[in-house]
């Protein structure tokens, strides 16, 4: 298995950005899908607690990765968390040797310097992922807090902001907008079609 993911880190390489997540990562500590940018409430969640984690003893770097093109030339580990995880981690070894935590629709991985944790697997496999924008995000939280604290660096958790909603909140709440004023404009028109008919008669 890892010799297969050697080869892919091999081919990836040729290309500079075959892989978007570890061209992020090799300077800053996450990667944002590109395809579903969680809102800013839940970017500055999660980027203020691998801060906190990294701060108490416990490097982190977090890889969102939301639809295959997050992927880029390396689309056949969709919907694999764990063999991305290492395969990922293998890319970043050359510059970050500390733990990685990836994100997918399908589950969370966990790698440190391209190899898995059981420890770290079975406790990520106690997370659960919405469908929401900021559902990763939200998971990845999770993640880095309990990773953090079983490795002896507990940290504090900041809540969800409550003006952070998700982008399907957002979205829900424009489309109910728009509805009402739509609706408002349909009762003026008739409204003034009935004042004309008056005055007609």
């Amino acid at each position: 298995m890892l010799a297969g993911l050697s080869a892919l880190v091999v081919t990836s390489s040729a290309a500079a950005d075959a892989d978007p997540a570890s061209d992020v990562l090799y300077t800053q500590p996450v990667f944002y899908s590109l395809e579903q940018l969680p809102s800013n409430a839940a970017q500055k969640r999660l980027n203020d607690v691998v801060a906190a984690a990294t701060k108490a003893g416990y490097p982190v770097r977090v890889a969102l990765i939301a639809k295959p093109p997050d992927l880029g030339g390396v689309t056949a580990l969709w919907a694999k968390p764990h063999q991305y995880a290492r395969f990922l981690g293998l890319e970043l070894a050359f510059v970050y040797k500390g733990n990685l935590v990836v994100v997918m629709p399908a589950g969370l991985g966990y790698a440190k310097k391209g190899k898995s944790s059981p420890s770290a697997d079975a406790l990520l496999r106690s997370i659960r992922i919405g469908t929401a924008d900021d559902a990763q995000a939200d998971a990845a939280v999770t993640a880095v807090a309990k990773l953090s604290a079983a490795a002896g660096h507990p940290i504090a958790v900041p809540a969800k902001s409550s003006t952070g909603g998700s982008g399907h909140s957002l979205r829900n709440r424009l489309i109910i907008l728009l509805g009402a004023l739509v609706l408002a404009q349909l009762v003026a028109a008739g409204w003034v079609l009935r004042r004309r008919g008056v005055r007609s008669s």
